[in-house]
């Protein structure tokens, strides 16, 4: 498979959007329950959620995220920017607690999601957006990145119904490291840039 990626303003709304309707957990989140912090999170529908995420995509700089294409078909979704922005990751005592950067660091990204729906995994496409997703952070000036993916050992082998943060042996392949055990089988993940 010939997997491209391009950042979300470029690949546009309707991308994204076909990306996002393809998953049930996908199309209730509209990758906003990272964003948002809780109580803000309660307070949207579906379509709010739907309606913030076409905004960020159309103005955000940098982009909020990634879109993998197989061809013309829109195939993943990577959500990746500045950490300072992913206000429900900065909201958790335990991320708090333990990462090894300040909250106000604006050189931390955070990569909180790699979307791909369940019909296109395990065929390459959430590697190349996680490896993407590095060169993006990178290009635009991270110093280290972020990473809260599941830890597959502590459920065993088996992934969670709504899974979309990649695994631990996944980014153990690009380079990150375990910093802490988190609840829910996740794992907080660093790498320097």
């Amino acid at each position: 498979m010939g997997v491209r990626v391009v950042a979300a303003t470029e690949a546009g709304w309707d991308a994204v959007d076909a990306v996002m309707q393809a998953d049930a957990s996908s199309r209730n989140c509209q990758c906003q329950f990272h964003i948002l912090e809780n109580a803000d999170a309660r307070l949207t529908t579906r379509q709010s959620r739907r309606d913030l995420l076409h905004e960020q995509v159309r103005s955000l700089d940098p982009p909020r995220g990634l879109v993998a294409f197989d061809g013309d078909a829109a195939v993943g979704w990577c959500g990746v920017e500045p950490r300072v922005r992913v206000r429900h990751v900065l909201a958790s005592r335990l991320v708090r607690a333990h990462s090894l950067y300040a909250a106000d660091d604006p050189g931390v990204w955070a990569i909180y999601c790699i979307l791909v729906p369940p019909a296109r995994r395990r065929g390459g496409v959430g590697a190349a957006l996680l490896a993407a997703a590095l060169a993006h952070a990178v290009e635009r000036g991270a110093t280290a990145l972020e990473a809260y993916p599941i830890d597959t050992s502590r459920r065993g082998g088996q992934l969670p119904a709504g899974f979309s943060t990649g695994t631990v042996a996944m980014f153990d392949r690009h380079g990150f490291a375990a910093v802490a055990a988190l609840p829910s089988a996740r794992t907080l993940m660093h790498r320097l840039a």
